[in-house]
């Protein structure tokens, strides 16, 4: 009995600290940190779409479009918010809290302590935290989704309930929906999913019955594309543009976190011997853990990786795996509660020095997007910056408005589209803010060959642009600024 009330008080005390982390790590990772390209990109989109474009056919992407829409009249609701990108964020930060509790719904399918689940809760949002992932774009979305699939997934394949297979493929769907990054992962599902069906553990109705609601949508989503004459287009930029983009960063293709993401260095080979384990002695929910880590760090290790939140589903289902192999060890609960405290306390003080102490230096400073933001409106035109996404509410004077100097060099490449001309942009439609200067073509320069893409000549930056102070920026001089911007139910425009 006092085994019992001793363990209750440990999680009680557990709980409470993990509300009062995951609060200091939403107010240091989501409100206080800066905001960046990816976050300025996807909210830009969904403002597009609200204004009536059609994604792919009007403006370029290489994504798939969900979140684009679903979020789309929040965006027009906070256009003239400067809170919008924490406000994102935090939407960003909420759904990774759902995804940490999807996953603590996979945990508890195997026996295991509250105790455990909360530890485990810990481990998870001091990690994302570190890794930057609690960032506002699709991958989100993507992993709450694909959590959620496999949730009910195996939920299924242990009380074999229908809705629960439904629901799993349903969710599965909306995760590529989100973007299509997570396909090489959904294949892995596909195999272990067409393996239980001919094991007899997936009911051949259920699997059919499964299939019809993302059928559906995948034929009305189509089916939109093509009436919107943006279907080839579609899978040009989103399939054939994202099979080159590996190539762009040459030696740098694959990047594994700096030695000083300790908790990527500590779970991963923890998960690998856990692996070895769970795919001999495990149960069903051990054993398809296992298989999708093994096939995430060969794809981490082999195929494209450039950026740290690559690793986020790694370090996700590495933490998964340690926790349930780690419960198999006998120890006592005291013990567990001492030693995890600790490192808890560790990572937390880390997140302190590593975000909150670097993040508080330049809270007040006015960044490029901020500064674009604040001195635009929806009727002006940008043109982004080189390697800098900052173009919000503005219009965009050409197909491309991302990363110009290789969003575009490629998407030429491809045929995509041209590679537009930003002399003539900036003389026919008088952009109130541009980045000044040489946008280098990135694939030659992940090479060591500084070869530039666009060079805004010096004379048409004098004649219409002051420097702003901020980064790259030249806003338009006063002469050549138009006033009085009216919207009239479809279009933005100056009544001068």
């Amino acid at each position: 009995m006092n085994g019992t009330m001793q363990t209750n008080k440990l999680e009680r005390i557990l709980f409470f600290f993990l509300v009062f982390v995951s609060l200091s790590m939403w107010y240091m990772h989501v409100w206080l940190l800066k905001s960046n390209g990816d976050n300025i990109e996807h909210i830009h989109t969904s403002w597009l779409i609200w204004q009536n474009k059609i994604p792919y056919r009007d403006f370029f992407q290489h994504h798939n479009p969900l979140i684009w829409y679903v979020f789309a009249p929040i965006v027009a609701g906070l256009i003239d918010n400067i809170k919008i990108f924490q406000i994102f964020n935090s939407i960003s930060f909420i759904a990774f809290g759902i995804m940490v509790l999807y996953q603590i719904k996979i945990i508890k399918l195997c026996k295991i302590s509250n105790l455990v689940l909360y530890i485990c809760s810990f481990v998870i949002i001091t990690s994302i935290s570190v890794l930057g992932s609690i960032d506002y774009r699709p991958d989100t979305f993507m992993y709450l989704l694909f959590f959620g699939g496999t949730y009910y997934l195996l939920k299924y394949l242990k009380n074999f309930e229908q809705k629960n297979l439904v629901l799993s493929f349903l969710l599965y769907f909306l995760s590529f929906l989100c973007s299509q990054k997570i396909i090489l992962n959904l294949l892995m599902v596909a195999f272990i999913v067409i393996y239980n069906l001919y094991s007899n553990n997936i009911k051949k109705k259920d699997f059919c019955l499964s299939l019809l609601l993302p059928f559906v949508i995948l034929c009305v989503f189509l089916s939109y594309l093509y009436v919107n004459d943006s279907l080839s287009i579609y899978l040009k930029s989103n399939y054939y543009f994202n099979t080159y983009v590996p190539t762009i960063f040459h030696n740098n293709r694959i990047v594994l976190p700096p030695f000083e993401y300790y908790d990527f260095y500590l779970f991963v080979p923890i998960a690998i011997i856990a692996c070895i384990h769970f795919l001999v002695k495990g149960n069903y929910v051990e054993k398809f853990l296992s298989i999708l880590f093994v096939e995430e760090l060969l794809l981490r290790c082999l195929y494209f990786s450039a950026f740290l939140h690559y690793n986020l589903l790694l370090l996700l289902l590495a933490i998964m795996l340690s926790v349930l192999f780690l419960n198999q060890i006998k120890i006592s609960k005291k013990a567990l509660f001492i030693v995890s405290l600790i490192y808890i306390c560790f990572a937390f003080t880390y997140n302190y020095k590593k975000i909150y102490q670097e993040a508080y230096k330049s809270k007040d400073l006015i960044t490029n997007y901020e500064y674009t933001f604040l001195n635009t409106t929806p009727c002006d035109y940008v043109i982004n910056g080189y390697y800098s996404v900052y173009n919000l509410k503005g219009k965009d004077p050409s197909y491309y408005s991302i990363l110009l100097g290789q969003i575009d060099v490629l998407g030429e490449k491809l045929d995509i589209a041209p590679r537009p001309n930003l002399n003539r942009i900036i003389q026919e439609y008088k952009p109130k803010i541009i980045s000044g200067g040489i946008y280098w073509d990135t694939y030659k320069e992940e090479r060591g060959i500084k070869y530039p893409a666009h060079i805004i000549d010096m004379e048409i930056l004098n004649t219409y642009y002051n420097y702003t102070n901020i980064g790259n920026l030249f806003i338009l001089k006063p002469e050549y600024q138009k006033h009085n911007c009216k919207y009239n139910g479809r279009f933005w425009f100056y009544e001068d």
